[in-house]
């Protein structure tokens, strides 16, 4: 009876799995993992591909090479001073005993012969040994003001350099850029109908329960990048509508598309990027 039941539960098994519907099951699923395989293999591509993503990487470079510039700099000057102080301090070092030898230094007379008086120009009094204890005693700042002018100026360098070497390491990067934007990019949001987009303004996210103008600067530097992107998700209901000369069109562009965004060059005139 058992291997009745066994041969049974098989029959009903192979029959499922070569049944129509198995196999229609089967090759749906097989068609959704490739498609999803490949709808992730191109949402990849266009992220590798998107400008801004290309921008931000160049940014980052440049940074990353103008700081460890400066900082090559910095520790350059910076041994080079410490090694100028060193060598004004043996210089110090070395002279110093020549100091001393002269303070020290005592004229001894010649032997007088017997019977004579020695003339008085012949008599020199010996250092007492007191002060000569003394002496010894005094601690010796004999230092040459020229040297002395010196040290100060590399110390106040040195201080200066390490402090400069501390704030780079500190801010991280864009605090060495001189020629690249500064990275702390200034980001506004926007919560009302209307905003003329100011001087310092990189990144502009708009999120308001409405239609928005958006008034671009007539003029501005050759180079500068302005980004508009709707964070509300419903730009399509309440579209951006962006007024300036862009891409020769006097009238601007209106923005329809939810969690869209336009990124903006300026050359002679606003450019879609």
């Amino acid at each position: 009876m058992s291997g009745d039941l066994n041969e049974l539960f098989k029959l009903v098994s192979d029959a499922k799995k070569n049944s129509p519907v198995a196999k229609q099951t089967k090759e749906i699923k097989e068609n959704i993992q490739v498609g999803l395989e490949g709808l992730f293999s191109e949402m990849a591509q266009l992220r590798a591909n998107d400008p801004v993503v290309q921008k931000n990487k160049k940014i980052a470079e440049k940074v990353r090479e103008s700081v460890e510039t400066d900082l090559d700099s910095l520790f350059s000057e910076l041994a080079s001073l410490k090694k100028q102080k060193e060598e004004i301090i043996q210089e110090q070092i070395k002279e110093q005993p020549k100091e001393e030898e002269k303070v020290l230094t005592e004229v001894v007379s010649l032997p007088t012969p017997i019977g004579e008086i020695p003339p008085p120009q012949q008599i020199v009094p010996a250092l007492p040994l007191a002060d000569l204890d003394k002496w010894l005693a005094t601690p010796k700042t004999t230092v040459d003001n020229t040297s002395e002018n010196d040290l100060t100026l590399i110390n106040k360098k040195i201080k200066f350099l390490e402090q400069w070497i501390g704030k780079i390491q500190n801010a991280g990067p864009g605090s060495g850029a001189a020629d690249v934007i500064t990275l702390d990019h200034q980001t506004t949001l926007v919560t009302t109908p209307t905003y003329t987009v100011g001087r310092r303004d990189y990144y502009i996210g708009v999120n308001y329960p409405g239609i928005v103008t958006i008034t671009m600067p007539a003029t501005a530097k050759n180079g500068r990048y302005v980004i508009i992107k709707d964070e509300s998700g419903r730009c399509s209901k309440f579209p951006i509508i962006v007024h300036g000369n862009v891409d020769n069109d006097p009238d601007g562009f209106i923005l329809r598309i939810d969690n869209g965004g336009i990124q903006m060059i300026y050359r002679d005139g606003w450019r879609i990027v």
